[in-house]
C-alpha cells in the first residue's frame, strides 16, 4: 500500500493549516499569483502565532503584582512553545515527510505491506474532521473564557480592550482563530506521532513472533532444516533493519514537536502550581492555566506511554534471540545472529528528541521524578514569601 496515499488526507489538512508547504507546482493558471498567496497565508499563521506570543510577553510589563509574574509566566511559555512547536514542524514535514514516505514504500516493496498499513489508512478518512471538530470546541471553549471574564483578561488582549463591540469582536475572533490552529497543530502533529507508533509497535511485535514460530519450528524439527532456518534468520534480520531505517527517518517529523512540549510541560505546572498557592490567580487565570496544563499532561503523558511502548517492542527481539542454541546452526546462521544482537544492544531504538533523551521506559520515571522535585520547590518557595510577607508580632512594654 502506497504510504503517500494512506496518509494524503491529513496532509491535505496540514497544508490547509500552514503546517505542510502549500503544493503550488502544478499551478497552470496564474502560477505566481497563487503562489504569492500560498506563501502569504503561510507566512500570515505562522506569524499570527508569535505575534500573540510576544504579545502575552507584554503583560509582564504592565503588571503590578510581583506575585502574579511568575503564573503569567507559565502562560507565556506555553505560547512560545506552540509557536516553536507549529513553526519548526512546518519545515520538518515539508522537508522529511516524503523521505518517510519514501522509506516506508521501500520497505513495503520488500517484505510486504506493513500490517497496520490499511488500519491507518481508513482511519485517516474521518480522523482529519475529528481534528477540525475536536480544534473548533477547544477555540470555543477559550472564548467562551474571555466572554465570561472579560474583565479579568483583558490584561491578556492588551492593547486591545473589552470597551466597545468592535474592540470585543476583533479580540474574540483573533483569539479564537489563534485557538484554534494551535490546536489543528497540536492534534495533527499528535496523530501523526500516534500513527508511526502504532504502525512500528505491530510490525516489531509481528517480528518477534515470526522470530518465535522459526526458532520452535527449528527446534520441534531435531536441528535438521539449519539451511531454512538459516535464510529465515537472515531475512528477518534485514527486515528488522529495514524497519529500524524507516522508524529513523520518521523522528525529524515529531521531534520538534516532542520537544516543545516537553520543555513547556513542567515550567508551565509549577508556576500554576506557585500561582494556585500563592493565591494570586483570578477564577478566569485558574481555569485558563487548568485548559493549558492538563492539555499538556495527556499530551506528554501520551507521547511517553506510547514511546516507552514503542521502545520495547523493538528490543523485544532481543530475549528471543537468546534463546537460540547456537552449536548445531551454520555458521552464517551464527554470524547472523550476532550482527542482529549486536544492534539490537546498541543505542536505544525510540524516538530521540534532539539527542537530548530517548523515550522509553526511564523517561516515565525521570518525567515523574522531575516533576514532583520541582512542585515541592515551587510550593516551599511560595510558603516562604507567604512568611516573609506577613510582618512579625511586635508587644510594646
Amino acid at each position: 500500500m502506497n504510504s503517500v496515499l494512506c496518509f494524503s488526507r491529513l496532509i491535505k489538512l496540514a497544508k490547509l493549516v500552514s503546517l505542510y508547504r502549500p503544493n503550488v507546482q502544478n499551478c497552470q493558471k496564474g502560477p505566481i499569483p497563487k503562489k504569492l498567496m500560498c506563501w502569504l497565508w503561510v507566512l500570515l499563521i505562522h506569524g499570527l502565532l508569535w505575534s500573540f506570543a510576544a504579545k502575552v510577553t507584554a503583560v509582564i510589563f504592565i503588571e503590578d503584582a510581583e506575585s502574579r509574574i511568575i503564573p503569567i509566566l507559565a502562560v507565556i511559555i506555553c505560547f512560545f512553545g506552540f509557536s516553536y512547536s507549529s513553526s519548526l514542524s512546518y519545515f520538518a514535514l515539508t522537508r522529511d515527510f516524503p523521505k518517510f514516505c519514501e522509506a516506508l514504500n521501500f520497505h513495503q516493496s520488500r517484505f510486504g505491506t506493513m500490517a497496520k498499513m490499511p488500519f491507518i489508512f481508513k482511519a485517516n478518512k474521518t480522523v482529519p474532521y475529528i481534528i477540525v471538530v475536536s480544534a473548533v470546541l477547544v477555540s470555543a471553549a477559550i472564548g467562551s473564557i474571555f466572554i465570561i471574564w472579560g474583565e479579568e483578561m483583558e490584561r491578556y488582549v492588551y492593547p486591545l480592550t473589552f470597551d466597545s463591540l468592535t474592540s470585543t469582536a476583533l479580540v474574540l475572533f483573533t483569539g479564537v482563530v489563534y485557538e484554534f490552529f494551535v490546536a489543528c497543530h497540536a492534534f495533527i502533529l499528535e496523530t501523526i506521532f500516534i500513527e508511526i507508533s502504532i504502525l512500528f509497535i505491530y510490525e516489531f511485535k509481528n517480528l518477534s513472533k515470526q522470530l518465535q514460530i522459526s526458532i520452535r519450528k527449528f527446534t520441534e524439527t531435531n536441528n535438521e532444516n539449519t539451511k531454512d532456518f538459516e535464510n529465515t534468520i537472515e531475512k528477518l534480520r534485514q527486515e528488522y533493519i529495514s524497519l529500524i531505517d524507516c522508524f529513523e527517518s520518521s523522528n525529524a517529523l515529531v521531534r520538534h514537536f516532542i520537544f516543545g512540549y516537553f520543555a513547556v510541560f513542567i515550567p508551565t505546572f509549577c508556576f500554576m502550581l506557585y500561582g494556585f498557592t500563592r493565591g494570586s490567580l483570578t477564577t478566569s487565570e485558574s481555569v485558563y492555566l487548568l485548559l493549558l496544563s492538563g492539555s499538556i499532561l495527556l499530551c506528554v503523558a501520551g507521547l511517553t506511554i506510547a514511546g516507552a511502548i514503542l521502545s520495547v517492542k523493538a528490543h523485544e527481539p532481543l530475549d528471543v534471540l537468546m534463546t537460540i542454541n547456537l552449536l548445531p546452526v551454520t555458521d552464517k546462521t551464527s554470524q547472523s545472529v550476532i550482527v542482529f544482537v549486536a544492534r539490537l544492544t546498541g543505542p536505544t531504538i525510540g524516538f530521540r528528541v534532539y539527542e537530548l533523551f530517548t523515550l522509553d521506559t526511564n523517561t516515565i520515571l525521570a518525567v515523574l521524578g522531575t516533576l514532583l522535585t520541582y512542585a515541592v520547590v515551587m510550593i516551599q518557595f511560595s510558603d516562604s514569601a507567604k512568611t516573609d510577607a506577613c510582618p512579625p508580632n511586635i508587644t510594646l512594654t
